[in-house]
């Protein structure tokens, strides 16, 4: 698949050589090695100050993009600095620190520096940004293996943030802070609110069929252009055991993001088909337009539709937060906060709708839009209070009792167009205005409490529990047309919400080879809207209960070998309420994770990891049963009948993974590690694409690597790695695989 396979193969067997030349660190760096990995620590010295170069290249054949997202960079490789760090003193006794890297490829860079003085305080500033990449494919439909990807694959964001702060903290004075940032966010990334297409392969959902041919499988993505600004200042003061802070800080956002989907891409309904009547015939269900489409091929099914949706928001946000911690006695000390936010929005937005729309002399683009011109505001205030007491009852019980209150006021409005296509073709088009707005104020409380207890020795056991109660009252009225009405539908509703969140554990070093660790945890959370006096509104309920245990064991038989046993159980059950109520949704997770740590020598250590995950999400499968056919008067089968629980499958997100390292002393001044890691998933079914679109993920990924690490002299250290890694999806039919060879150099030098 890629002709320039033999240059880039050369290009990787050029590392020896060129370590000034490859970047990538990400995937070799030696964060991923553990910490006993430096086997002759007494070979490979330390320094406060370095510098590390490093670089990375791969010959992948295959996706590059699916690389690119699964590996956090690109297949091109690149160059760099991994990691700088300079410690430096000044005169007059200050001190400088920096820190930084510059990695091309992944780009990312970073660049920071303090200078500081002992109580006299502090100035930081920094400047990071870093790639996120994202391949632009969407679904796959296995029966006629129909792919659809954007003709450009290689998408990616950057985020970008600058940040300074000083600090100044003079001695029995209070601490002054003052920070500001600007962080932004843009480029372009994949969506999952895929288009849809008829290309399916399937026939055209005629009666007694009652399948639809249609499928969600066309990718979309997202242009992001998003501002975030941040200044705040803050005096911080300590008299005798009570401190005081106080803060103010001002907020603001400037998004604009542009969604782009398309709709039955190349399809388009001949003039012929279009101007049938769509009456059915009285017997047979069809309608003389659905009969010409059914002898038509997938093509003339549909029209195309081009959706662009812009959303913009700009938020400015002003607060004071109050603090004050004041210990009473040894025993006891005081917690007392309050804060007052303020916030305005303004939105706009626009979603025109470009409908490839036939006539009799050929389609032409039509522009409709279910809302163009979106203009709205809003203002919401909030009040905030909390306060807790820490109590120390006796050297082994510790308790914390605390209550929350808020208090929010929102009201908004917007106003929009819309506008239809009518006739034969559907060009005429008519615009018509809409306006909207809405209030709403609620307050919560939320009292929360912690025990701790250490008497048994060698036995820690705690408790913590929160209870959140929120009460409000929403007035709205739906969408209308103010040239003919001065309001739309006025609606009334109460609305409330209850949420808890419980835990209980404890940690026991039963003796020196054993330590046990188990949590319990449930958590609940209401919602409730219920109508009320002459405008009543709707009434629905949604509620929701999970349970659920974490048990850990670190077994150490010897002072060489350890076992961790990691195992987390959760079980959460989903109902909605609404004329009646039922089970809308059932949750099942099951995850054990295994890892073993042998240094049989001070020359060699192994680590071996590895996780089974169980993780269903059911909604009403498999309650849907079978949906019997359907006869008209006259006898004839207008639909079939077909079995619900093949179109309403579980979710399910099934997966293990592993990894083993495997380190050993080569000489006095060389290290040797041989890592290998494995990820495997299962969870769609190609048999259901008839019935429905087969989501799940179906995977394989396996690498493997040989390092060296090298001591050079007492001031440079080479490192070194190659590797291989293939990559397998059978949920996009092979069409996302990539396998290949990699590699990595890096060379730390002490300063």
């Amino acid at each position: 698949m890629n002709p320039k396979f033999s240059k880039r193969t050369l290009r990787t067997s050029l590392l020896a050589g060129a370590a000034l030349g490859l970047s990538g660190a990400n995937l070799f760096a030696d964060d991923a090695t553990p910490a006993k990995a430096t086997l002759t620590s007494d070979a490979f010295p330390t320094s406060d100050s370095y510098i590390k170069i490093s670089g990375q290249a791969a010959s992948i054949k295959g996706d590059d993009s699916a690389f690119a997202k699964r590996l956090h960079q690109p297949e091109k490789g690149g160059a760099g600095i991994e990691d700088y760090h300079l410690i430096k003193s000044l005169p007059k006794d200050y001190s400088m620190v920096v820190d930084g890297h510059a990695l091309s490829g992944p780009e990312d860079y970073l660049g920071q520096f303090v200078v500081s003085k002992n109580e006299v305080g502090a100035l930081e500033v920094g400047y990071k940004s870093f790639r996120t990449f994202y391949d632009g494919v969407g679904g796959f439909f296995p029966l006629n293996n129909q792919w659809l990807p954007l003709i450009n694959q290689d998408l990616h964001t950057d985020r970008r943030k600058f940040w300074a702060k000083a600090t100044i903290n003079l001695p029995d004075l209070p601490v002054l802070t003052l920070s500001y940032t600007n962080e932004i966010r843009d480029g372009k990334k994949d969506s999952t609110i895929w288009g849809d297409t008829d290309l399916t392969g399937l026939p055209f959902a005629l009666a007694p069929n009652p399948i639809s041919a249609v499928r969600k499988i066309v990718p979309s993505y997202l242009d992001l252009d998003e501002h975030h600004e941040v200044l705040e200042a803050s005096i911080k003061h300590t008299i005798g055991k009570t401190t005081i802070q106080l803060t103010a800080l001002n907020d603001r956002t400037d998004n604009l993001d542009t969604r782009y989907v398309t709709r039955f891409p190349g399809e388009s309904i001949p003039w012929a088909i279009s101007r049938l009547s769509t009456s059915s015939n009285s017997v047979t269900g069809r309608s003389p337009q659905n009969i010409a489409k059914a002898a038509a091929p997938a093509t003339s099914w549909n029209n195309q539709v081009d959706l662009q949706q812009s959303d913009g928001i700009k938020t400015r946000t002003s607060a004071v937060i109050g603090k004050i911690d004041s210990a009473l006695t040894d025993k006891i000390t005081v917690h007392v906060g309050g804060s007052y936010q303020l916030m305005h929005s303004d939105i706009a937005s626009n979603r025109p709708l470009v409908t490839s729309t036939p006539t009799s002399t050929g389609a032409v683009p039509v522009t409709t839009a279910t809302f163009t011109n979106l203009v709205g505001s809003s203002r919401i205030k909030r009040f905030t209070g909390s306060t807790s007491i820490d109590y120390d009852i006796t050297k082994d019980i510790f308790a914390s009792v605390g209550y929350r209150y808020e208090e929010e006021f929102i009201k908004a409005k917007d106003t929009y167009s819309v506008i239809a296509a009518s006739g034969t073709p559907a060009t005429t088009l008519t615009t018509t205005p809409r306006k909207a707005w809405s209030k709403l104020n609620q307050d919560s409380s939320t009292p929360v409490a912690e025990l701790r207890y250490s008497g048994i020795k060698n036995l820690s056991l705690y408790a913590t529990g929160s209870k959140r109660d929120l009460d409000g009252e929403e007035k709205n009225t739906s969408p209308h047309n103010p040239l003919t009405s001065l309001n739309g539908a006025l609606v009334n509703n109460n609305l409330s919400e209850d949420h808890g969140n419980y835990k209980v554990g404890g940690n026991w070093r039963a003796c020196s080879a054993l330590t046990l660790r188990a949590e319990g945890f449930q958590k609940h959370h209401q919602f409730e809207s219920a109508g009320f006096g002459l405008n009543l509104g709707e009434y629905y309920l949604v509620d929701s209960q999970f349970k659920g245990v974490k048990l850990t064991a670190i077994v150490k038989p010897i002072a060489t070998l350890s076992f961790t046993t990691r195992y987390v159980a959760q079980r959460g059950e989903l109902q909605v309420t609404g004329e009646d109520k039922f089970d809308s949704g059932d949750v099942k997770n099951h995850s054990i994770s295994e890892t073993i740590d042998w240094a049989p020598s001070k020359a060699v250590y192994v680590q071996l990891n590895g996780s089974l995950v169980f993780n269903t999400i059911s909604t009403i499968y498999p309650r849907a049963g079978s949906t019997i056919a359907t006869v008209n008067g006259s006898g004839v089968t207008t639909a079939s009948s077909y079995d619900v629980n093949k179109v309403l499958q579980n979710g399910d997100s099934n997966y293990r993974t592993g990894n083993a390292i495997i380190g050993f002393v080569a000489a006095k001044n060389t290290d040797i590690q041989l890592q290998y890691t494995y990820y495997r998933s299962n969870n769609s079914d190609a048999s259901l694409a008839a019935f429905t679109q087969p989501y799940g993920a179906d995977s394989r990924d396996s690498m493997v690597t040989v390092g060296i690490k090298h001591k050079i002299s007492d001031t440079i250290i080479f490192n070194a790695k190659v590797g291989y890694i293939d990559s397998v999806s059978n949920a996009t039919g092979g069409f996302t695989n990539y396998h290949g060879p990699l590699g990595y150099l890096s060379m730390d030098f002490a300063l």
